[in-house]
């Protein structure tokens, strides 16, 4: 099931921290580019769910699925 957390949620900055972190992104937590940007599209109990339309590296669309918080703790 999908929720959706609001940007107050404890998880909402270090989910955006990371995704800046990933190679593809250089550090930049929206890389836009012809006017899209990373899109957070939702969580499940394991994963946040982000989506960028047209990403400015590779100029397709491309999705990160970022571990929650614990998610690691549960399949143990």
């Amino acid at each position: 099931m999908m929720e959706y957390l609001e940007i107050n949620h404890p998880e909402w900055q270090k989910m955006w921290d990371e995704l800046a972190s990933y190679k593809i992104n250089g550090g930049d937590h929206l890389c836009v580019h012809e006017g899209e940007c990373w899109e957070y599209m939702g969580s499940t109990a394991d994963h946040h769910h982000l989506r960028h339309a047209c990403h400015p590296l590779t100029e397709r669309v491309e999705y990160v699925y970022i571990e929650r918080a614990g998610a690691a703790v549960r399949w143990a």
